[in-house]
């Protein structure tokens, strides 16, 4: 609606931004700043935040104007920062240093049945998915947190699997991934073996490598429905479509 440039659709967008505000975890719910939670954005005005559905919205956020220095961007970040394993900024008892992601504070789906002070381990769906976030947030790029960042997704480059979790979030890794790339506008990573990839290269060769013949994508492993054609279709197009700027010489 935005992107048509048509001003009728103003007041939905008033609207519609001002819903994805209030999902967010914060004082009008009673959230503190002190609740590993604040900051983050769910399914809901009383779900459970998570690092997925943040930067989903924060996307949303951004691409209908809202400024990053709107006190929504500023309690996301701190919401974003408690899912990093960075101890720097993370002082949850369960926070590892290696600079990647997980789900929600405390929660990661690569060790979901870790104890209260066992680390949980960062995957790389999610780790992307924080790399972006950091960029709606206007984090700048030589910013510690997001070099941590790029560290651990340049130790686990890929794009045969979803790096801690294998074919599960395979599709919805390779959306994340193309966002976060394309987003940080760099055309090659540096693995952590010194190997430069050219990242749009590789992904858009693999995702032609596993098109169906009928046009189509899907998962062989059904979890977060994977096993939907059309969900994981449009996950495809999204991410050749943040590949295709960077394809070119």
């Amino acid at each position: 609606m935005h992107k048509t440039g048509n001003k009728a659709y103003d007041d939905a967008l008033k609207k519609a931004q001002a819903y994805l505000m209030q999902l967010q975890a914060g004082p009008a719910g009673g959230i503190t700043p002190d609740n590993p939670l604040y900051g983050g954005i769910g399914y809901g005005r009383r779900s459970r935040p998570d690092l997925s559905n943040t930067h989903f919205a924060l996307e949303a956020l951004r691409a209908t104007e809202l400024g990053a220095d709107d006190e929504t961007f500023k309690r996301a970040l701190l919401f974003v920062e408690r899912c990093q394993n960075l101890q720097s900024v993370n002082k949850q008892p369960w926070a590892s240093n290696d600079g990647g992601f997980i789900y929600y504070p405390g929660v990661s789906k690569a060790t979901p049945d870790a104890k209260e002070s066992e680390p949980r381990h960062s995957y790389g769906s999610m780790t992307y998915a924080g790399l972006l976030s950091f960029s709606y947030c206007e984090v700048p790029k030589d910013d510690p947190r997001v070099q941590a960042a790029l560290d651990w997704l340049r130790q686990h480059y890929t794009v045969d699997e979803n790096p801690g979790m294998g074919r599960q979030g395979l599709y919805y890794y390779y959306m994340v991934m193309a966002k976060a790339l394309s987003a940080y506008g760099e055309k090659y990573l540096t693995d952590n073996k010194g190997q430069k990839h050219a990242w749009a290269l590789d992904l858009a060769n693999k995702l032609i490598a596993l098109q169906h013949p009928e046009g189509y994508w899907v998962n062989s492993e059904p979890r977060w429905m994977e096993d939907n054609k059309s969900l994981v279709t449009g996950y495809c197009m999204i991410a050749l479509s943040r590949c295709r700027p960077f394809l070119t010489e």
